[in-house]
This record gives structure tokens, sequence and C-alpha cells, in this order.
């Protein structure tokens, strides 16, 4: 079976087993948590985070609003079923027109019908309200880490501005992310496109490992928060307001 995100069952027990420690994820929540605090003044009514997985950022996202809602279709196959999480698609979210502050679309639109999920997340936002995405950046990289994930498409700059564009929002701030790491990334992906086994040795370092790269990712999203965006990276974040 193959999720609306195009994530089969084992990937998606993989995630869980790894979104709260991983290098990439560690440090990609407190660059997310930093740049929704920025875009708000205070804790908003509703956020929704769409194609949460398992759920293991809901709390994170918690002092950014009153109320968090993830949104997934696996949420029963899992077990991971809660009042917090609700089953839904990214093109048809179980909500009303205007209802809702902030929409999180976090490596949603790479694996879907990106235009479809953009507008079904401005017609959710009340007017002013923000969206949060993250995509893969470089069509470059594309290898086959993209194709065991099930991606559709990596991102240019140009593509995701044109597609936030005219989905009815306009940027607030976008950050590259991975900056620091990027060469090794890179590097990582070219050889990914010949074999999985980089991607795999990319997707469980050993612990050690694992904590340096988490230091030196948490110290690129300081610098990126406090000084500006970073050059380039491995992926975009951006977050949008919706046109009123």
């Amino acid at each position: 079976m193959i999720t609306e995100l195009g994530l089969a069952p084992e990937r998606f027990a993989f995630l869980k087993s790894v979104e709260q420690s991983h290098f990439w994820f560690v440090a990609r929540r407190y660059l997310v948590e930093g740049l929704v605090n920025r875009a708000i003044t205070e804790p908003v009514d509703l956020l929704i985070d769409v194609g949460c997985g398992p759920g293991l950022n809901l709390a994170t996202w918690r002092s950014l609003a009153k109320t968090v809602v993830g949104i997934d279709q696996q949420v029963m196959t899992t077990g991971s079923a809660s009042e917090d999480i609700r089953i839904g698609d990214a093109d048809k979210l179980p909500f009303a027109d205007s209802a809702v502050d902030v929409v999180l679309l976090l490596d949603v639109l790479e694996h879907v019908d990106d235009e479809s999920a953009l507008r079904e997340a401005n017609r959710v936002l009340r007017g002013g309200g923000n969206l949060v995405v993250a995509v893969p950046a470089h069509p470059w990289l594309w290898g086959a880490r993209d194709i065991g994930a099930h991606h559709l498409r990596r991102y240019s700059l140009r593509t995701l501005k044109t597609r936030l564009s005219a989905a009815g929002f306009e940027i607030v701030t976008l950050r590259p992310y991975q900056f620091l790491l990027f060469p090794a990334v890179a590097l990582s992906r070219l050889f990914g496109k010949v074999s999985p086994a980089a991607r795999d040795l990319e997707d469980r370092p050993q612990r050690a490992l694992n904590a340096v790269l988490s230091l030196i990712n948490r110290f690129e999203v300081w610098l990126s928060l406090k000084v500006g965006p970073m050059p380039t990276g491995s992926s975009y974040i951006a977050v949008a307001r919706k046109r009123s």
C-alpha cells in the first residue's frame, strides 16, 4: 500500500523510528519553530500539520498555537490515532473555508499534486494566515533517495516561488536549510544516483556521527535566524502569507 504522500508502510515506520533524534529532523524543527514565531505575534488559535506522519512533531508546534491538529492518511493503520490527528488528504482537508491560522506542509509538496495542495491550503487559511512549506531543493540532486521516498520532484527556487505566488501567497521569508553540510549531502546524493547504499548511510548514521551532525545543523539554524539566510542548502523552507 502507498499513502497519499507516496509513503510505503515501511518508510512510514522508519520515519517514526528516527524523527525525534535524526540530525536532519532535529535542527529543522528549531528552524520551523523559529520562523513561525517571527511570523506571528502570539500563539494563534489553530495550526494544522498536513502530512504529519506519526505526529511526533505536534508537541513542538504546541508552543505556536492554542490548538494543533495533524492530518495524515495512515493514522488508523499505524496505531498513532489520537484526538490530535485526523485522517485527511492534502488536497481535501477536513476544515471549513478560512478556519485555520497556520498550515504546515513539511515534506509534502514533492509527493503530491502541489498546485492542488497549495490551493487547498489557501482555502482553509484565514486572510493573512501563514503557510510554511519545506521541500527538497535542486533538481540536479535527484537520485535513489528521491526514488525511495516516492518523490515526484525536487524544487528550484524559481519553481517554488512561482507555485506559491500562483496559489495566492506572498513569501514572507525563505530559508535554505543544511548549507554547512551541503557538500557532504551533494556527494551522498550523487553516489545515491548509482546505489541506494549512500542513501541508507545518511538515513541511519551512527550515534556519535548523528550527534556531531546535529550540532552542525543546529549551529546553522542559529546563524540563519540570527544573521540571515544561508546561500543554499539541500532543502528550502518558506513562510508565505495568504493574500487578503
